[in-house]
């Protein structure tokens, strides 16, 4: 596991934790003009005291052998790191919300050669964990 660490002072504020399993499935899918690609499934398991991020996910069998996507799945792990690290940082930053207290894991995602973008595997985590945490408000 990697750990995150958060953008606020854990001694300091009052944070959203999670408090049951969540699994879900996101999709960045764009046609219009240039393709973009990207389906993602993953769980958010209450961790108490930190924010974890864990990869379960392999490349998928029909780009085994392929050589350009097998170097570049690891940079698709990188980018969902970073967006799950933006998007606390963003939710404290810009709204307040210090979010922890739990664990990302990655189970699979779903590449098309042609269509996929490294940037489209980041903004469909963003999608996924703004849906997660959508409702949650700041504490005035």
């Amino acid at each position: 596991m990697i750990w995150i660490h958060p953008p606020y002072d854990v001694e300091k504020v009052s944070i959203i934790s999670v408090v049951e399993r969540i699994e879900k499935q996101t999709r960045y899918i764009r046609q219009a003009g240039s393709e973009h690609f990207a389906i993602i499934d993953f769980v958010i398991e209450p961790c108490q005291g930190h924010i974890g991020f864990i990869n379960e996910a392999l490349i998928q069998d029909d780009l085994r052998g392929n050589k350009e996507w097998e170097q570049m799945f690891p940079m698709i792990i990188c980018y969902i790191f970073d967006a799950v690290k933006s998007f606390i940082q963003f939710q404290y930053n810009e709204r307040k919300l210090a979010i922890g207290h739990f664990k990302f894991k990655l189970m699979s995602l779903r590449i098309h050669p042609g269509d996929s973008k490294l940037m489209d595997f980041a903004i469909a985590t963003h999608i996924g964990l703004r849906e997660i945490f959508k409702n949650e408000d700041a504490d005035e």
